[in-house]
């Protein structure tokens, strides 16, 4: 019987399907310079910003799909192994683990003598990991190649395909603008330059496993049309101080480069109703610094295999005729050759209606003949809708957002939401952003809910900033 033991399958289960990068509390919140990440033509309502180095931009989110965490440790009587078993089963391969982390270390932007252009520069860190869910390895590691109940199953096959994710540390620098082309229409484009630290990928694979009974009666394990890749970059240094030394110089501009392309509009329908709508990351990187790829391609065939619990004075000669075995009989290439990734590309799109006391915080462009007397009106109440979508290894991520704003005071405005998407229908999230003189603050937080029972959370994420914003 082919099988591992269990409690590698944890691995599989307490990180399965951690949330995605919406962050749809800071877009379309103008009064936070940070909106222009989200979109790149969004109004401003101010005439400069500076950021707090390092503190502009803090983003982090993560939780668990189905509460799997508080489904393998509750306290209910039931022992561990059959929870395991059930959330190894209840899994698919649609589920999946996605971590972000974002850190702004420093953004600055201001408006142009012309009164139409707005102009944002910056620098930014980004971790992102995105790994789909196994199901067939999983039951392979969990069960062996049985049916359940101990006996070899010679009619299952193991897919291999749904062995896919990918990880990402970058550094992103960029420069936006957002043109004002009359009373209705803003544009808005953000160029990037990449700086890969590390990547992780293993993508596109292929291959089953399967038993079957030779001539002789005995059991043969079956590795058919295995073809996988493993690619790294950033990750050939074992010192840790090297290995940190390697990753802050390769953050500015080291030997993986990359471009990139935000855009972005808002549309004003009517006054008190407008429409916007963003395309972020359109991109790519390519890795070439301390690259590896390595791939294996073929077929393997072994008898009586057996992987649980070979005695301990033969565990090393046992693994090292597998090993063997593998080699001769599966090809090997290990290569140090240049390879692209495509950014995630984001998609965001909202529709505002405001209403209750008019409120008009800034003109820009009086003194441009064609806008003469003109002025964005911002509204005491506004609510809407905004979708959001993000390309994942095999399929987007959707999520649909209801919100509302209010202007509480002429120095503090707030944002609440809720949110639908593939993880949980109970999001409901909450924004504010306080100005004091010169001084902006700024957080937000997602999944409120959540926080009551952080074991049964779905979804955690939040963010925090700091800013110097002039002229409002």
């Amino acid at each position: 019987m082919i099988g591992f033991p269990k409690y590698f399958c944890v691995l599989f289960v307490v990180s399965i399907s951690i949330s995605a990068q919406n962050k749809q509390l800071l877009y379309g919140f103008q009064e936070i310079p940070q909106s222009l990440l989200q979109n790149p033509g969004s109004e401003t309502p101010f005439t400069k910003h500076i950021g707090i180095p390092l503190l502009s931009g803090i983003y982090i989110n993560g939780g668990t799909n189905n509460s799997l965490i508080s489904k393998l440790f509750s306290n209910d009587g039931v022992a561990i192994n059959t929870k395991l078993r059930n959330i190894i089963h209840q899994l698919d391969t649609g589920d999946f683990i996605s971590v972000n982390e974002q850190l702004d270390i420093f953004n600055v932007g201001f408006q142009r003598s012309n009164d139409k252009d707005y102009v944002s520069i910056g620098f930014y860190q980004e971790a992102d990991f995105t790994a789909y869910y196994p199901k067939d390895i999983a039951l392979l590691f969990y069960e062996g190649n049985t049916d359940g109940n101990g006996n070899i199953d010679l009619s299952k096959s193991y897919d291999m395909s749904s062995l896919r994710y990918r990880g990402d540390v970058i550094g992103v620098f960029h420069v936006g603008i957002s043109r004002r082309m009359n009373e209705k229409l803003t544009i808005g484009a953000r160029g990037k330059v990449y700086s890969g630290i590390f990547n992780v990928q293993s993508l596109n694979n292929k291959g089953t496993i399967s038993t079957r009974l030779d001539q002789n009666n005995a059991y043969q394990h079956l590795l058919t049309n295995f073809d996988a890749t493993l690619r790294s970059s950033g990750f050939t240094k074992t010192a840790r101080e090297t290995l940190i030394g390697d990753a802050l110089k390769n953050l500015f501009i080291g030997g993986n480069i990359g471009l990139g392309v935000d855009l972005g509009f808002t549309y004003n329908i009517r006054e008190n109703i407008k429409v916007s709508g963003s395309m972020l990351d359109m991109g790519f990187i390519t890795y070439s610094n301390k690259v590896i790829t390595y791939k294996v391609k073929g077929d393997f065939e072994v008898n009586n295999l057996g992987l649980l619990d070979p005695p301990a004075e033969e565990t090393f000669s046992y693994w090292e005729a597998l090993s063997n075995d593998f080699n001769a009989q599966v090809d090997r290439e290990i290569s140090h050759k240049t390879y692209l990734t495509l950014r995630p590309l984001k998609l965001n799109g909202a529709l505002n209606y405001g209403f209750g006391k008019q409120v008009r915080k800034y003109k820009r462009a009086t003194a441009c003949p064609t806008f003469n007397n003109t002025a964005t009106a911002n509204y005491q109440n506004e609510i809407g809708v905004q979708l959001y979508s993000i390309f994942r290894l095999s399929r987007p991520q959707i999520a649909t957002t209801l919100f509302y704003s209010r202007s509480v005071s002429d120095f503090l405005k707030a944002k609440i939401t809720y949110t639908a998407d593939s993880y949980t229908f109970s999001n409901i999230g909450l924004g504010f952003s306080a100005q004091f003189g010169k001084f902006n603050i700024y957080a937000t937080a997602d999944n409120l809910l959540g926080y009551k029972d952080i074991y049964n959370a779905k979804k955690i994420g939040a963010q925090f900033g700091m800013n110097l914003i002039f002229d409002r």
